[in-house]
């Protein structure tokens, strides 16, 4: 059995202007604050991380193939064995959440969020239960400070 669904690689939230602006003012308040203390490359790295924030808010998400099956998860091309995860839940929490969190075995990759879209979750969790722990996935700072700011 499998379950296949495409879906948006994240939910886009148009920025208004104000929020480019609170970006740019918050950034070079930062930036003059880190050269007050003589700290160049601090500095340099909140300009630079200033500006790459303001270009992931321009980017449009792109629509990926997700599915679950006997062999693991597949994200577009790349498959996930179940052998390099560890855990799933879903948060189902219509209509603002309907993910797959995925728990890996990898440090560099510890996890997965896949958007379920109008997949179901039932048929979704009935594979995964065979192959994988069910585990409720804490959600992490980054992930709140990424929802407040509207990614």
């Amino acid at each position: 059995m499998e379950v296949s669904w495409s879906a948006s690689e994240y939910e886009h939230a148009p920025k208004s202007n104000e929020w480019y602006w609170t970006l740019g003012i918050l950034t070079i308040a930062l930036a003059i604050a880190a050269l007050l203390l003589k700290n160049l490359l601090f500095a340099s790295f909140i300009l630079l991380a200033g500006f790459t924030i303001a270009l992931y808010g321009t980017k449009r998400p792109r629509t990926i193939k997700f599915s679950v099956g006997a062999k693991g998860v597949q994200i577009d091309d790349k498959i996930y064995s179940y052998e390099v995860l560890k855990s799933f839940w879903i948060k189902y929490e219509p209509p603002q959440k309907k993910d797959l969190e995925i728990i890996s075995k990898k440090i560099f990759m510890p996890r997965l969020i896949l958007p379920l879209n109008d997949a179901d979750p039932n048929e979704i969790r009935a594979i995964l239960i065979r192959a994988l722990k069910e585990e409720e996935a804490k959600e992490s700072l980054a992930d709140i400070i990424a929802e407040r700011l509207g990614f």
